[in-house]
């Protein structure tokens, strides 16, 4: 990524957790979004708050410029990881987010933004993992197989996605897309976790 790519993204985060994901400006938030953002909403709507394909977020701070990891994917696309840290008093928790972010007829746009793990770090804050003491969730606790003791549950989804990725191979192709989406989540979500952990330690 170049010095020059860096700022544009980093400027282009700022605007967009500032005007989008806190709500301050939704019209030049727009101007921000990506044709996937974009996509099953209208200005009229996204401005009115009605058809804002971004969730709200109380994220603490006033300057995103360095408030996330990434790389790029090609000359055009990066793929970034961010933390939202929520404002004191709210009852929020730390959530980790995917941006996907595209240079689009010479503008970066963000083309996706979406919650990849919840972080739990108060002391009663419970998971949804199946047990008490759980932090961290993510999008494969939600699914089948999710909910119970991590080992077992882990390796049974590992199980699955073999399985699933043999049967794609003998000729049902319908059942890699699933597949090929399950293993992006999760390669997401650990690299969401990575990212969670370079905050604190900064």
């Amino acid at each position: 990524m170049t010095p020059q790519d860096r700022t544009a993204i980093g400027n282009l985060v700022d605007r967009f957790m500032k005007d989008v994901v806190q709500r301050r400006d939704l019209a030049d938030g727009w101007t921000l979004a990506g044709p996937d953002l974009r996509g099953g909403t209208t200005r009229a709507a996204w401005i009115k708050g009605t058809g804002v394909t971004v969730e709200p977020f109380p994220a603490a701070g006033n300057d995103f410029h360095d408030a996330w990891t990434g790389h790029l994917v090609s000359p055009g696309h990066a793929e970034l990881s961010i933390v939202m840290h929520p404002k004191a008093g709210t009852d929020y928790d730390e959530t980790a987010a995917t941006v996907d972010v595209r240079r689009i007829n010479g503008r970066w746009l963000v083309d996706l933004f979406y919650s990849t793990a919840v972080i739990r770090s108060g002391s009663n804050k419970h998971g949804s993992c199946g047990t008490a003491d759980c932090a961290i969730s993510g999008p494969a606790d939600y699914g089948p197989g999710g909910g119970g003791p991590g080992n077992a549950s882990s390796q049974a989804r590992i199980r699955g996605f073999w399985l699933f990725a043999a049967i794609a191979a003998a000729g049902a192709l319908v059942l890699a897309v699933p597949a090929g989406v399950w293993l992006r989540v999760r390669r997401r979500t650990k690299r969401a976790y990575l990212a969670y952990e370079e905050s604190h330690s900064r």
